[in-house]
């Protein structure tokens, strides 16, 4: 064997080494590939629909059931690994909590398929909130990112391109002709208008809107992408989002820019955040308040699926006094409509979730997203802000229609959440602290003399413990350059 050879047979294996060492961290015996799970589920999720529509039968169904069979492997190997550790306390208990309160509502619902089949649609999902911190490591974060980057700009173009076929795509996806007895795909249209709103290759145009909002999270929330790229790569969800004509999407892009600017905000100046977060909610809410003054009251005929939208949340609230512990599992919001004639539609994923299985589900689930969004505002790190990114992006789309009932959006939703909740666990809670406060302890004028590369303090004073604290409270080494070298191994996983 020659000396080139050689060379060439350990640079291979080097390489092997670096490669298997991404893909598992921990090695394959511990489990370390799991994450390679959530990274299929980002391939997997745009794609249900279209290839839901072009297969057939059993076929279908059994493609839309591999989100639902990946997740559920996942699941109880995250159990039975003691994986599960890794998750925050409050994430487990809610969810968990809204899981198993969701199976038992199961009892008023008289068809055991029916109750099933609403389960993994409105609660199977909330399981991506556990199993993804539970597998993903800090260096797994940019990389599912830029996998979901990619594939948002994937989306975006199949959106662009079926919505410019028109209808000849409702025909190829045979939507038309409708069936004998099926209901006209309304929500497919904008009233009067006989061009489709774009929608592929997600099942519906609000449902479009909202992954391609959370998209952009995704995007936005890069802390090392430069901001040429960020505004390239926003070019087409913002058309796709165009094309949706959704107004929660539109709604949606306007609170995730909001939210944006507030960490902006406060990072620069902590003090000007809650100033800037009443001024945009009060001229959301004065909108809004217009809107509907002028809709219900001026014209009552400007907008009829607005008018269909608040009179659904109307009809069905009085359903959360005559059935405080739920109407049924399986039984509330269009899913329902495959098993009975008779379910109850509402517009509203919280009353969704209310009505089908009690009060108490609808209010952890508002406890969930505030603590989600707290954990986001108050993470060190950009990509730890995308939890509350997230759901500013989405939550007027779950909140005035059952969005989440759609497995791909509920699903993605509760995957970038995680992602940001492993971000957030990487880089520590956010507190900053200003260089006065540093030199209130350790005084302006007096700076501790070290060793030349050691850094340890010299025999005329101890070291400070207080000092170094601070310093790393702030993400300051005494050399003026960043953190330990743990701290520096971390940021530089971050790449992407």
């Amino acid at each position: 064997m020659t000396a080139a050879t050689t060379v060439v047979q350990a640079g291979r294996a080097a390489l092997g080494a670096r490669v298997m060492s991404a893909i598992a961290p921990h090695g394959w015996s511990r489990l370390g590939v799991l994450w390679l799970g959530i990274l299929l589920l980002a391939f997997v999720l745009p794609a249900n629909g279209v290839t839901s529509a072009f297969l057939q039968g059993s076929a279908a169904t059994a493609f839309g059931a591999i989100k639902d069979a990946l997740l559920l492997g996942l699941f109880i190997l995250v159990i039975l690994t003691g994986r599960i550790r890794r998750v925050p306390v409050p994430i487990v208990v809610i969810v968990l909590m809204i899981v198993s309160l969701g199976l038992v509502s199961g009892a008023w619902t008289s068809s055991f398929t029916q109750a099933a089949y609403g389960w993994r649609n409105d609660f199977l999902p909330f399981l991506a909130l556990i199993v993804t911190p539970a597998v993903l490591d800090r260096r797994h974060v940019p990389i599912l990112a830029t996998v979901f980057v990619v594939v948002a700009q994937i989306a975006a173009i199949t959106t662009i391109v079926t919505w410019s076929q028109g209808l000849k795509w409702l025909f190829t996806l045979g939507v038309f002709p409708v069936p004998e007895g099926e209901p006209f795909p309304s929500s497919l249209f904008v009233a009067g208008s006989i061009v489709p709103r774009g929608f592929s290759p997600y099942t519906a145009p609000n449902e479009s809107a909202a992954v391609a909002t959370m998209m952009l999270a995704v995007l936005w929330t890069r802390p090392r992408w430069p901001l040429w790229l960020k505004a390239g790569l926003t070019v087409l969800p913002l058309v796709a989002i165009y094309l949706t004509q959704s107004r929660s999407g539109y709604l949606g892009l306007a609170l995730l820019a909001a939210a944006l600017v507030s960490w902006a905000i406060f990072r620069a100046r902590p003090e000007m955040t809650w100033a800037f977060l009443t001024i945009m909610a009060a001229a959301g809410i004065a909108g809004i308040t217009l809107y509907l003054f002028i809709d219900k009251v001026v014209s009552h005929i400007a907008d009829p699926s607005l008018i269909g939208h608040s009179d659904s949340l109307l009809e069905n609230i009085p359903f959360l006094i005559t059935h405080p512990f739920g109407y049924g599992l399986g039984m509330v919001g269009p899913r329902a409509l495959n098993y009975s004639s008779d379910a109850i539609l509402v517009e509203s994923f919280f009353l969704l979730l209310a009505i089908e299985s009690g009060i108490l589900v609808m209010l952890l689930f508002g406890v969930l997203l505030v603590y989600l969004f707290q954990g986001g505002v108050r993470a060190r790190t950009l990509d730890g802000f995308l939890p509350a990114a997230v759901i500013a992006a989405s939550v007027v789309s779950f909140t005035v229609l059952p969005t989440l009932q759609e497995g791909p959006v509920a699903y993605t939703l509760w995957i970038l959440c995680g992602m940001g909740v492993v971000a957030a666990r990487a880089g520590g809670p956010s507190r900053p602290v200003a260089r006065s406060a540093i030199e209130r302890v350790d005084g302006p004028s007096t700076p501790m003399p070290t060793a030349p590369e050691t850094g340890a303090a010299t025999p005329d004073g101890a070291p400070s413990r207080r000092r170094r604290a601070l310093a790393g409270a702030s993400g300051e080494g005494d050399d003026g350059r960043r953190g330990s070298r743990r701290s520096l191994r971390g940021a530089g996983d971050d790449g992407a």
